[in-house]
């Protein structure tokens, strides 16, 4: 579900990085080594470090399920 839509709608959006952006993470690679479980890669890199110190916080209590974020990524869920 989350590949096909993302497919649909990431290649007609507005915003040109989504376009041809790829998905990584577990749910999408059988060799994800990075820690990933639902993110894609738009090339766009931004400072992560305010939010990841905040998210942290959920993480070390176990309420986080979308996996680390790397460099040149985003964080996805799509929900029906």
């Amino acid at each position: 579900y989350i590949w096909k839509t993302f497919r649909e709608t990431g290649e007609s959006s507005p915003i040109s990085y989504l376009n041809d952006a790829q998905l990584r993470g577990t749910l999408f690679e059988d060799d994800c080594r990075n820690g990933s479980i639902s993110s894609v890669f738009t090339q766009f890199y931004v400072d992560h470090a305010e939010p990841l110190r905040v998210l942290s916080h959920y993480q070390n209590k176990g309420q986080w399920c979308l996996g680390e974020l790397a460099d040149g990524h985003e964080f996805l869920a799509i929900f029906p």
